[in-house]
């Protein structure tokens, strides 16, 4: 399989990518060029935050950075709601746990990223095992 691997329909975007950080920012970059050409109106700024923190999780948290395991994220936009799926090869975790922790502290160089989804609005569901993660927010 290639290393990155894009595709595109009329509202939907997905990628496939080898777990390094250069293919994150290779995605992030495609769902952008994505969303312009289109001209889909969001605040890009949380749909990208959120979507960066996402794959970087897969990458590192999902996948232990191994490159020789994929990622795959599929976005869609139906009318004014935006789905997105992210799905690594790794073992997943335990989600319920996580999200039933407290505050993460300010130092902490991990688990703010269900929080900070939580906190821009999106509903958060994940696969049994924790290895996929669905999203969906209304957009403006």
């Amino acid at each position: 399989m290639q290393d990155f691997i894009v595709r595109e329909e009329d509202s939907a975007i997905s990628c496939t990518f080898s777990s390094t950080l250069d293919n994150v920012d290779k995605a992030v970059e495609s769902i952008k060029f994505f969303f312009s050409s289109r001209e889909i109106h969001c605040r890009q700024f949380e749909l990208i935050y959120i979507l960066r923190e996402a794959l970087n999780n897969a990458v590192i948290h999902g996948n232990k950075k191994n490159s020789a395991l994929k990622v795959s994220c599929t976005i869609g936009v139906d009318q004014n709601v935006v789905s997105i799926t992210v799905t690594d090869q790794g073992k997943g975790f335990d989600w319920r746990e996580q999200i039933m922790k407290g505050p993460v502290s300010t130092d902490s160089s991990s688990g703010r990223g269900l929080k900070s989804m939580a906190h821009f609005g999106f509903e958060i569901r994940f696969n049994d095992s924790g290895n996929t993660l669905y999203l969906t927010k209304k957009i403006i």
